[in-house]
């Protein structure tokens, strides 16, 4: 199971383990986001719109911190 897991993620973990913790960090908090966008459905229309805000914020942080040219599609 391992093995093939490597054999999926392998490129994205190498990548991952290159940045440094402030780059990591970006890209969790970014991950954290786009899960609680995904996940989470409210009855209040400003907690929806504070999670797009802060999905947004956290796609700009990971624009401005994180290289993803080293990142294959």
């Amino acid at each position: 199971m391992k093995n093939e897991l490597m054999a999926l993620f392998g490129d994205q973990l190498r990548w991952f383990m290159r940045l440094n913790c402030k780059q990591r960090l970006c890209v969790l908090y970014f991950c954290l986001s786009f899960g609680i966008l995904l996940s989470l459905v409210f009855d209040h229309p400003l907690l929806e719109l504070l999670v797009v805000l802060n999905f947004g914020a956290s796609a700009q942080l990971m624009k401005r911190q994180v290289p993803l040219t080293d990142l294959e599609d």
